[in-house]
């Protein structure tokens, strides 16, 4: 009721904090009375709507600052404004209701406002807002039909005794009368109203300590959502983190089993060429060998043999090592292979047992967070229980706030459902490139043993070849062989032809006495008796006693004879060399009876010396015998070095 005084008769319309003045609502969009809540001298700046309860800055009243301010409807064409004593006489007062901006209202329908008093609904202006009535003609455009269920829309009924009660009060006295009444009253009433001004300044300053601790209960909600999402950040940056190292960690261990695998690739084609060099280096030294044991063989058939059997020997041992050498090889190859299975089984093991663990965690961290959120809105139930106890609009904005909250964490969740997908698709691809990298590797191996097939077939081969040229060489030998024989043969021929022609023509041009051709016959068994017996002795061919004898017999006719008999001895010499140089086969059959005839012939030659001077016969009988028996001496040494 003092409010009613107050708006209407100029009571307390002050601007200091907690008062009261008009101003225009942005959510009412209309009209209504508003508390001051923060001034600067007489100017307003923050006020509190009294029907909504929304606090925003002054707006002055669209109806400007006269007392009767003009109405905010346009006045329609031909239709007279019905006065406020005429509606109110005129309205139904059982049908009074209690303004609210949830309530609906009808044309001509009493109402009963908490500040500008009892007024009827003038005009329906549409978009949700009537025009009403107020004393002295004062129309107000307000808000109405803002509720959600019949009972809202239907508001607070007014008894027909309170609605007299407050139509006197509207009619009573004037207001000049009442300024008297109240001027006389002024001195008694004056400290009460220092005490009720005193109280309104407390409750004043109550509501902004209150709206400052509001606002610093807001504030500090504020940070511990910040900090709570701060940590939320953190965590998902920490557990980003983890899941990156984890993956720079798998990485690294496939790029050391790629590295150890190609390392062991590496050494094991290093193997192979060191092998294949090794092979090649065998099979030149091998074709040297048997290069020279050729020409070994041309030189002196038994050193051949003996360097044949040891080559084979050799050879064998060779095989033997190579063979012992291959089979260590496999079996390192084989354990480096177990061992590479082995560290890969190990690995995967480890890896299990790590996304195990980080499985759990994950479980751990899910309930920590399920608990977390559980006392979260176990608190959030008893503050939302508490407001709706002081206001109502309150718990609307709640249910908002809660709504988005829900909605966040629904998004939350759908996030991290989204990401276990992913990492679930992650794993899947990774185990299908470690399968196709297993199967790479398993190709790649089947073709090295391939290759290694291939390289044994080739090797296999080259051995039947090299086997096949052997043997080709060794039937060009025997075939040289036979030619080389036969040539000693026709050699050794045309030397018996030679020999015997010569023979013909010496004993032609010699003319000799019967008597005297019986001593060189006799001589003759004897010199055949002592070479047969030193060529039974040794294996050494006669033909180089022969020459020998030959020389012995030029020293011992080195006296003033005629030439023609020298030549004859020279031209025998190369006869009976060249067989020399031949096969021991070839050298048996050049030791024949002409040989024994020289020495017969010298005899002779050295007959006729003598008997021109016998002095010189006797000397020359006695220095070849010495000198034979040198020549003999350094001959049988020779051969027994040898």
């Amino acid at each position: 009721m003092d409010q009613i005084f107050e708006s209407h008769f100029g009571g307390n319309s002050g601007s200091s904090n907690g008062g009261e003045t008009t101003g225009y609502c942005p959510k009412c969009r209309a009209d209504t009375q508003h508390i001051i809540l923060e001034s600067y001298g007489e100017e307003i700046r923050r006020v509190q709507c009294s029907v909504c309860g929304d606090m925003h800055a002054y707006k002055p009243p669209r109806g400007g600052d006269d007392d009767n301010p003009e109405p905010l409807v346009a006045k329609k064409r031909g239709q007279r404004k019905v006065k406020w004593l005429e509606g109110i006489s005129n309205a139904d007062r059982g049908n009074a209701a209690r303004y609210s901006p949830k309530t609906e209202f009808q044309v001509g329908q009493l109402v009963v406002h908490p500040h500008f008093g009892v007024g009827f609904v003038s005009d329906l202006t549409g978009d949700r807002k009537v025009e009403v009535m107020f004393r002295n003609d004062l129309a107000r455009v307000l808000v109405h039909g803002r509720g959600e269920n019949d009972e809202q829309l239907r508001g607070e009924r007014v008894p027909e005794p309170e609605v007299q009660q407050l139509l006197g009060i509207e009619m009573g006295p004037s207001p000049e009368e009442i300024a008297e009444e109240r001027e006389r009253k002024l001195a008694a009433e004056e400290a009460e109203k220092q005490r009720i001004a005193e109280e309104k300044r407390l409750a004043a300053e109550r509501e902004r300590q209150a709206a400052i601790e509001r606002r610093e209960a807001e504030r500090r909600a504020r940070e511990e959502e910040r900090e709570r999402k701060r940590k939320e950040r953190e965590e998902e940056r920490e557990r980003k983190r983890k899941e990156k190292e984890a993956e720079r960690a798998r990485r690294a261990e496939e790029r050391r089993l790629e590295q150890e695998r190609r390392r062991a690739e590496a050494a094991r084609k290093r193997e192979e060429d060191k092998k294949r060099r090794e092979e090649e280096r065998e099979r030149k030294r091998q074709e040297k060998e048997a290069e020279r044991e050729r020409k070994r063989q041309e030189k002196e058939a038994e050193r051949q043999r003996k360097a044949e059997e040891r080559e084979r020997e050799k050879l064998a041992k060779q095989k033997a090592r190579e063979k012992e050498r291959l089979a260590k090889q496999k079996e390192k190859e084989r354990i480096a292979k177990e061992k590479a299975k082995e560290k890969e089984r190990i690995a995967k093991q480890r890896e299990k047992e790590r996304l195990a663990k980080q499985r759990e965690k994950e479980k751990l961290a899910k309930q920590k967070e399920k608990e977390r959120l559980a006392k979260e809105k176990a608190k959030e139930k008893e503050r939302i229980a508490k407001q709706r106890e002081k206001e109502k609009l309150a718990k609307q904005r709640e249910k908002e706030l809660l709504a988005k909250k829900r909605e966040k964490e629904k998004i939350a969740k759908q996030r991290e459902k989204e990401r276990l997908a992913k990492q679930r698709e992650k794993e899947k691809l990774a185990k299908q490139k470690e399968k196709e990298r297993l199967a790479k590797q398993k190709e790649k191996e089947r073709k090295a043993a391939e290759l290694a097939k291939k390289k044994a077939a080739e090797a296999a081969k080259k051995k039947a070849a090299e086997a096949a040229k052997k043997k080709a060489a060794a039937a060009k030998k025997k075939a040289a062989a036979a030619k080389k024989k036969a040539a000693a043969a026709k050699k050794k021929a045309a030397a018996a032809a030679k020999k015997k022609a010569a023979a013909a023509k010496k004993k032609a041009s010699k003319k000799k006495p019967a008597p005297k051709k019986k001593p060189a016959s006799k001589k003759k068994p004897a010199a055949a008796k002592k070479k047969a017996a030193k060529k039974t002795s040794t294996k050494r061919p006669a033909a180089k006693k022969t020459a020998a004898s030959k020389k012995k017999a030029a020293k011992k006719t080195s006296t003033k004879r005629p030439a023609a008999k020298k030549t004859a001895v020279s031209k025998k010499k190369p006869a009976a060399k060249k067989p020399a140089t031949k096969k021991p086969a070839a050298k048996k059959k050049v030791a024949k009876k002409p040989a024994a005839k020289k020495p017969a012939a010298k005899k002779k030659v050295a007959k006729k010396a003598s008997s021109k001077r016998p002095t010189a016969k006797k000397a020359s009988s006695k220095r070849p015998t010495a000198k034979k028996t040198a020549k003999k001496k350094t001959v049988s040494k020779r051969r027994t070095k040898k």
